[in-house]
C-alpha cells in the first residue's frame, strides 16, 4: 500500500483487494469479511481518504465472492482470474460510488473517460498481480480439505 505513494507503477494496484479476494475462495464468508474489512481500513488508514468507504467495498466483496464460492466451483485458475477482475472493477465502482455520496472528490474522476481509462488499467494490474500473488498465497496456505468437503455438501446438500 506504501509503494503507490513512491513508485507510479503500483498506484493501479489493489493488493489488499487481491488478498480478500483470494481468503474468499476459500469458501468461508466469514473470512472473507473479516480480511475485507481488515485489509480495506488498513488501506483507507494508509490512503488518507474516508475510513471506512474502503473497508465497506471490500467486505461487501468479499462476502459475495466468498457466498458464490459455496455455489460454485471457481478454484479453476481461470475462474480465479475472471472473479479477480470482476471484483476489481466493483470494488473501483463502488469505492467512486460512496465517495461521490459522500461528496469527497477523487483525482480521477475528472471525466468519465478518465474514470474509465483508471478503472481499465486497474482491473488489468489487479487481474495480473493476482497470478503469482496467488501462487505465493498458496504456498503459504495450503489448501485445506476438510473446508473443501465441507463447502461440496453445502453446495450440493442445501
Amino acid at each position: 500500500m506504501l509503494l503507490s505513494k513512491r513508485l507510479w507503477f503500483f498506484q493501479y494496484l489493489d493488493l489488499p483487494l487481491i488478498i480478500t479476494v483470494y481468503f474468499s475462495l476459500q469458501r468461508a464468508p466469514v473470512l472473507g469479511m473479516i480480511t475485507g474489512a481488515a485489509a480495506g481500513i488498513a488501506g483507507d488508514a494508509v490512503d488518507g481518504g474516508v475510513l471506512g468507504t474502503g473497508g465497506f467495498a471490500k467486505t461487501l466483496l468479499g462476502y459475495i465472492i466468498a457466498v458464490l464460492s459455496i455455489k460454485f466451483p471457481l478454484q479453476n485458475p481461470l475462474a480465479r482470474l475472471a472473479v479477480v477482475a470482476v471484483a476489481s472493477t466493483a470494488s473501483t465502482i463502488i469505492y467512486v460510488g460512496l465517495n461521490l455520496m459522500l461528496d469527497r472528490e477523487i483525482s480521477y474522476i475528472a471525466n468519465w473517460i478518465e474514470f474509465s481509462r483508471v478503472m481499465g488499467w486497474k482491473t488489468l494490474t489487479d487481474t495480473l498481480a493476482s497470478v503469482p500473488v496467488f501462487f505465493i498465497l498458496d504456498r503459504v496456505f495450503p489448501d485445506q480439505p476438510a473446508a473443501s468437503r465441507m463447502a461440496i455438501k453445502k453446495r450440493f446438500y442445501e
